[in-house]
């Protein structure tokens, strides 16, 4: 594997599980997320590629964002959007028209930086955007005092996904004591006009994001999407992805997770 790229040299596996999930709602989307991190931090869940989408567009916040300004409410009511809060951090998005990845896998405790893992998965990345015709390259990072509000797709960090400095990809990351989840949106299409209604700055989205749609001049299929990312990872980390589902033990953790966090309005809208 290549190092100058930032992948890593050893993984504790090289068979990860590639989960094709069904469209889910948002609590869902993010309990499964957390339960595969849980599984892979405790040792009853294999390292996972998580290929997802959404019952319904959703709006998303960052774990410890506000959102209070962040957000317009009264337009997610109106429009029927509902709003969720992920495990991780970051700025606001919509979840529409686009893939979502998550992976969760096994680290060695203490091992790598943030950086390290955030670059050798983003590299993972690109190689699946290759496939699809898409030349993008890894953000060097925004500006530190450059205002760019709460919503995601306005800024991008060290080593983000973007196209003529314009954003691609969209991702956060959570570090377990022993395991790691990322997961982050692809975007097919912009429908700018809900992004503006739902967010303040939405209408600075169009000079800052952009889409496979706007690159490809076309929208790629679901299948095209998930072999792109597959064969991404397969090269970019040097693993076997083998096709499977949630096992019993993740299905009663998301269960519980829905439950308790992800579909509670307490966590959902606490400041």
């Amino acid at each position: 594997m290549d190092e100058v790229a930032g992948t890593p040299t050893v993984f504790q596996s090289s068979r990860w599980r590639l989960l094709v999930d069904e469209p889910r709602d948002g609590p869902t989307n993010m309990a499964v997320d957390e339960a595969l991190a849980l599984g892979c931090d405790r040792g009853w869940s294999p390292p996972t590629l998580r290929a997802y989408r959404w019952t319904i567009p959703t709006v998303s916040l960052g774990v410890n964002q506000s959102i209070e300004g962040e957000v317009n409410l009264t337009a997610c009511r109106e429009r029927r959007v509902p709003v969720v809060r992920r495990p991780t951090g970051g700025r606001a998005l919509l979840h529409d028209r686009e893939l979502t990845y998550s992976l969760a896998i096994p680290i060695l405790r203490g091992s790598r930086s943030v950086l390290h893992d955030y670059r050798w998965i983003s590299h993972c990345l690109l190689l699946a955007l290759q496939r699809l015709g898409v030349a993008a390259t890894l953000s060097r990072g925004d500006p530190p005092k450059r205002e760019t509000g709460g919503l995601c797709f306005l800024s991008s960090a060290r080593y983000e996904i973007a196209v003529n400095g314009r954003k691609l990809i969209g991702s956060a990351q959570r570090r377990l004591s022993g395991a790691l989840l990322q997961h982050g949106s692809l975007l097919i299409e912009i429908e700018h006009p809900a992004w503006n209604a739902l967010f303040p700055q939405g209408r600075d989205l169009e000079a800052r994001a952009t889409a496979l749609r706007v690159l490809l001049g076309r929208s790629p299929g679901w299948e095209e999407l998930v072999e792109a990312l597959r064969a991404g990872f397969e090269a970019g980390a040097a693993v076997t992805l083998e096709p499977g589902g949630l096992t019993s033990q993740e299905e009663s953790v998301v269960q519980e997770l829905v439950v308790k966090r992800y579909g509670a309005t307490d966590w959902t809208f606490r400041r």
